[in-house]
């Protein structure tokens, strides 16, 4: 019997217990879960421009870069610019010797004079005194014009023995030193044009329709960081190479600057895509689901609390980190940013002000 009563009080006591412990957590509202909320950022949608660009690597040109060749052989005689000098359209560059050439026109002149005198002499007999055959004076008139001919190629020769610049430039280096021999065709001195500069660069070909001559490019040069420029695009090339996939487009440079050097390389960025009036989004506030791009906008629930809803968008062209949002978001609209990461359609949302923390679920 007693043992009986011990088993009673033992249960009663833990019951007692029990029930004390469920009305103290009551009156601490342990019993009553807690909502969650996620902190956020959120910007205003608004209208924006949307620009994507390309940069490529180019080289400085000139539009008179050339070599020029002798046009008779013969042995350097002169150098008379220095190598690094300006020359003047029409000014004398180099010499060649003319000795064999002299004493070729002196043998040409002297049988040019023969085949004259006998060509007047046998007209004369011929049309005044109706003596001699018309063949004979017919030849003697074509022996002299070819003597004639051939003096005035060897005056020519001896001219091209005098080479100069055909416009103003730079002589850029000797390819044959004095007293080394020249032979026709051969390339003896390179000479570049000093007035107009240009920066030649390539372009993949899947942009040929969006550049265009007249587009506005930016360029700036790896030894010149300060030198930043802005021109338009002066000539689009009409072919692809076949080697490389691209095709030509050409800068004119500032004729003001004495900086640039030929094959000097510039970098240009190009304009490939301009809107204006469109919704862009960065790319890390949208996220993929299945087979949708989801963004989360700001919304409030029938008690007026700020929710998340979920937001199927699509996307257009893309720039960087910038997406043009072409349908499922409109402008006004609140867009969560920071702490997107975290939603899911209806959680509860704690707008705060960024202030560099790390964002967490509460």
């Amino acid at each position: 019997m007693k043992k009986l009563n011990l088993v009673l009080i033992t249960l009663l006591t833990m019951a007692f217990a029990m029930a004390c412990s469920e009305d103290e957590s009551s009156q601490n509202g342990e019993d009553e879960p807690v909502g969650k909320s996620v902190n956020v950022e959120t910007t205003v949608l608004e209208p924006s421009e949307f620009r994507s660009q390309l940069r490529i690597v180019g080289n400085v040109e000139t539009k008179n870069d050339i070599m020029i060749s002798a046009e008779v052989g013969g042995r350097v005689l002169s150098h008379h610019i220095s190598e690094g000098d300006e020359v003047q359209k029409g000014e004398l560059i180099m010499s060649l010797d003319t000795a064999k050439l002299q004493q070729e026109k002196a043998r040409l002149e002297a049988a040019t004079s023969q085949a004259r005198e006998n060509y007047e002499r046998l007209r004369t007999i011929y049309e005044e005194d109706s003596i001699g055959s018309e063949i004979d004076f017919l030849n003697a008139k074509f022996n002299y014009q070819q003597s004639e001919a051939a003096l005035a190629s060897i005056n020519v020769d001896i001219d091209n023995a005098r080479i100069t610049a055909p416009f103003t430039g730079i002589v850029e280096n000797y390819l044959v030193e004095k007293g080394e021999i020249a032979s026709p065709g051969v390339p003896v001195v390179r000479l570049i044009g000093s007035d107009t500069f240009i920066i030649s660069a390539g372009v993949p070909a899947r942009y040929a329709d969006v550049v265009n001559s007249g587009d506005e490019v930016e360029v700036w040069f790896d030894s010149q960081m300060a030198d930043t420029l802005q021109g338009p695009i002066t000539y689009v090339g009409k072919s692809i190479d076949p080697q490389s996939r691209t095709f030509r487009v050409e800068v004119l440079l500032p004729t003001d600057k004495q900086s640039y050097k030929v094959d000097m390389i510039a970098n240009l960025r190009l304009n490939t895509l301009y809107e204006d009036n469109v919704i862009i989004v960065s790319e890390e506030f949208i996220y993929k689901e299945d087979d949708e791009f989801v963004t989360f906008v700001k919304a409030v629930d029938e008690e007026g609390n700020p929710i998340a809803e979920r937001r199927v968008v699509e996307l257009g062209p893309s720039f960087k980190s910038d997406v043009i949002i072409r349908d499922g978001l409109e402008f006004g609209d609140e867009l969560v940013t920071i702490g997107s990461a975290f939603l899911n359609e209806g959680a509860r949302l704690n707008i705060i002000e960024s202030e560099g923390g790390n964002l967490a679920s509460q």
